[in-house]
C-alpha cells in the first residue's frame, strides 16, 4: 500500500512541467480580447481583461508568478471545451456562469479566486473537470442541469458558500490524501453525487447527502446535522468521520458502513442498518453523545458502541428501539481491554473517483534457500478489493515492480517467489503490484521480504593419504574378541580405541557448568569432551584452556 510514493512522483512530474508550452499567442493586451478557436494563449506578464470572449478548444496558460484578471463575466461557446493551466493566479472578479465545458488544472504554484473568495461559480457546460493542486477560493459552487463534473483535489478548495447541484447533474469529488476541502455553507447533493475523501473535508454547517454516497478513508468533519434522506444514501467510513449534530432520516435502503471511527452526537434515523466489517479481524468503532434511535434495524457484525459519558450498554446506547444484533457487537471494549481488533482510522488507501475500492496487497516474508521457490503464493493474503474476496490469478493482474537482487523474482503466473541457485545468503526485498482484471488502473503494491539462509552443513574430504594404521585396542559387545577373529579390531583403521555395540551407548562424563570449571587447568587438553548438563550439549575443548569449551550442537564448519 504505497500510493504516497506514486502521489509524490505525480507531483514532481507536475512541477517539472510547470511552464507554458506550445504557445501560439503570448500576452495579448486588448481588454476585450477574443480568445480564438484552437489557440494556446500564454501569459508571462500580469494582464487585466474587461469583457473577454472565448472560442472553442481554447487553451489558456498562466505562468508561475503571473496574475491574469477578468473584471467582468466571461463568455464562451455552449458545450465546447476551454482549458486553463493555472500556474500563477487567475482572478475572476465577478460571479461567473459558464456555458462552455471547462478543464481546469491549478498547479501547486497556482490559485484561482472567484469574487475575491465570495463570488459564485456556476458550471453549465456538459463536461467539467477541475484538478486542483494549489488553491481555489469561491462562494457558491453550482452545477447545472445535465452536467457531468469531476473535481480532483490535491490542494486547498475553499467554498465559502453552498454546494448546489441540479437533480440531473452527475458530480464526483475526490479529495486526495493531503487535500483539504473547507465548506462554510451546506452541501446539497443528489443521487448522482459521490464524495471520495482521502484527505480532510470540513463542512461547517451540516451535510445533506440526499441519496448520494460518501467514501471516507481520511478525516471528514461535519459541524451540524447529516441528512440521509433520498434513495440509498450511503456512508462508507474507513477513516475518522465526525459530526457534532444529528444524523437524520436514514431510510431502510440507506447504507451506514463503519470500519474506522464514526462519532456522532445523536441518531434519529429510520430503519437503516449499521454495518460493520464482515471479518472478525477488523472492528468498527461508533461513539455517540446521546442515545440513538435505530428502530428495528440490524446492527453489526464486528462493531463497538460507546457513549461519550456514562455507562455504555444496550440500554444507554439504543433508545426506544428493538434492533437485532449480528456477531461481535460490543460496548466500550477498550475500557476492559477486550477489543477483538484495534481501531484503525488511517487505512492507507484511496478509492477511485467512482468509489471503487482498490485491491489490497499485503506484505509477505519468506525464507527460501538458493535454487528453490517459495512454498506460498503472494496472493494468499491479498484481496481483489479492500477487505473483499481473496485475490486470485484470474481476478487480478500480477506484476513485479522491483527486486533488490536480480536472482530473486516473482513468477507472475503462479505467484511464487523464485530464488536462483548461487544467490548469496542475505535478506532481500521484492516489490510487486496487483491490479483488478476488471479495472486494470485500480492497483495496489506490497513488499516481499526474502531471507536466503547460509549453508547449514559442512562436508570436508577425508584424509586418505599416508600409511593406514590398524586399531590396536577394542571393546565389543558383539563377542568378536572371544571368537578368535584375528581381524578385529585391526579391521577398523586409524583409531586409538574401537567401541562396538548394537544395544549399548557410549556415555561421556556428564558435568555441569560448575563442575567443568573445576577441572584443573593443567589437565585440560585440546579435544577433551564432556556432556554439559547445564547447556544440554556435547562440549569440546578446542584449545586446551579454560575458555576453550564449545557446544557442538549446530552442524557447521568449526573453522
Amino acid at each position: 500500500m504505497r500510493k504516497i510514493l506514486l502521489l509524490t512522483f505525480l507531483l514532481i512530474s507536475y512541477i517539472l512541467r510547470s511552464q507554458c508550452t506550445g504557445c501560439t499567442i503570448t500576452n495579448p493586451t486588448n481588454p476585450n480580447f477574443h480568445f480564438p478557436d484552437n489557440e494556446t494563449v500564454c501569459f508571462t506578464t500580469n494582464t487585466t481583461f474587461n469583457n473577454p470572449t472565448f472560442g472553442s478548444n481554447v487553451k489558456v496558460c498562466i505562468a508561475p508568478g503571473v496574475t491574469v484578471e477578468f473584471v467582468n463575466n466571461i463568455a464562451g461557446v455552449n458545450n465546447v471545451m476551454i482549458y486553463f493551466d493555472v500556474q500563477g493566479t487567475l482572478l475572476l472578479d465577478q460571479t461567473v456562469t459558464t456555458v462552455a465545458d471547462l478543464n481546469i488544472h491549478v498547479f501547486n504554484s497556482g490559485n484561482i479566486s472567484v469574487g475575491f473568495g465570495n463570488g459564485n461559480l456556476t458550471l453549465n457546460g456538459q463536461q467539467n473537470i477541475i484538478l486542483n493542486e494549489g488553491l481555489i477560493e469561491l462562494g457558491v459552487l453550482q452545477f447545472g442541469d445535465n452536467t457531468n463534473n469531476n473535481i480532483d483535489n490535491y490542494g486547498n478548495l475553499n467554498i465559502n458558500g453552498n454546494v448546489n447541484m441540479s437533480n440531473s447533474s452527475v458530480t464526483k469529488f475526490r479529495n486526495e490524501g493531503g487535500g483539504l476541502i473547507q465548506l462554510t455553507g451546506n452541501y446539497s447533493n443528489n443521487e448522482n453525487s459521490v464524495y471520495i475523501n482521502c484527505g480532510t473535508i470540513i463542512s461547517n454547517n451540516g451535510f445533506n447527502i440526499n441519496g448520494g454516497a460518501v467514501y471516507n478513508t481520511g478525516f471528514f468533519t461535519v459541524g451540524g446535522d447529516i441528512n440521509m434522506s433520498g434513495n440509498s444514501s450511503e456512508i462508507h467510513n474507513y477513516g475518522l468521520f465526525t459530526s457534532t449534530g444529528n444524523m437524520n432520516n436514514a431510510p431502510a435502503d440507506a447504507i451506514i458502513y463503519n470500519e474506522g471511527k464514526l462519532s456522532i452526537n445523536q441518531y434519529q434515523g429510520g430503519n437503516a442498518a449499521f454495518h460493520g466489517p464482515s471479518s472478525s479481524s477488523k472492528k468498527g468503532y461508533i461513539e455517540v453523545g446521546n442515545a440513538i434511535q435505530v428502530n428495528n434495524s440490524v446492527i453489526g457484525p464486528n462493531l463497538d458502541f460507546k457513549r461519550t459519558t456514562g455507562v455504555s450498554d444496550p440500554s444507554t446506547i439504543f433508545m426506544n428501539s428493538n434492533p437485532s444484533f449480528l456477531a461481535n457487537v460490543t460496548y466500550d471494549c477498550a475500557s476492559t481491554n477486550s477489543c477483538s481488533a484495534p481501531l484503525i482510522f488511517m487505512p492507507g488507501f484511496c478509492p477511485t473517483i467512482n468509489g471503487d475500492l482498490p485491491p489490497m496487497a499485503v506484505d509477505d516474508a519468506y525464507t527460501i534457500a538458493a535454487g528453490n521457490n517459495s512454498t506460498g503464493i503472494v496472493l494468499d493474503n491479498d484481496f481483489e478489493t479492500f477487505g473483499g474476496a481473496q485475490a486470485t490469478a484470474t481476478s487480478v493482474i500480477m506484476s513485479q515492480i522491483s527486486t533488490s537482487n536480480s536472482g530473486i523474482n516473482l513468477n507472475t503466473t503462479n505467484g511464487q517467489v523464485e530464488v536462483n541457485a548461487g544467490t548469496p545468503p542475505g535478506t532481500y526485498t521484492l516489490e510487486y503490484r496487483i491490479c483488478q482484471q476488471a479495472n486494470p488502473s485500480n492497483c495496489d503494491t506490497a513488499i516481499v521480504t526474502i531471507t536466503v539462509p547460509g549453508t547449514s552443513t559442512c562436508y570436508k574430504p577425508a584424509a586418505n593419504t599416508g600409511t593406514v594404521l590398524p586399531s590396536k585396542v577394542g571393546i565389543t559387545a558383539l563377542e568378536r574378541a572371544e571368537s578368535g577373529d584375528t581381524n578385529w579390531p585391526g579391521v577398523r583403521k586409524g583409531a586409538w580405541v574401537v567401541l562396538e555395540s548394537k544395544t549399548k551407548g557410549f556415555v561421556l562424563n556428564r558435568l555441569t557448568d560448575a563442575e567443568v570449571s573445576l577441572i584443573p587447568v593443567a589437565n585440560l587438553k585440546e579435544g577433551m569432551m564432556v556432556y554439559n548438563l547445564t547447556q544440554n550439549c556435547l562440549q569440546i575443548n578446542i584449545n586446551g584452556t579454560s575458555t576453550g569449551w564449545r557446544c557442538f550442537n549446530n552442524q557447521t564448519c568449526p573453522d
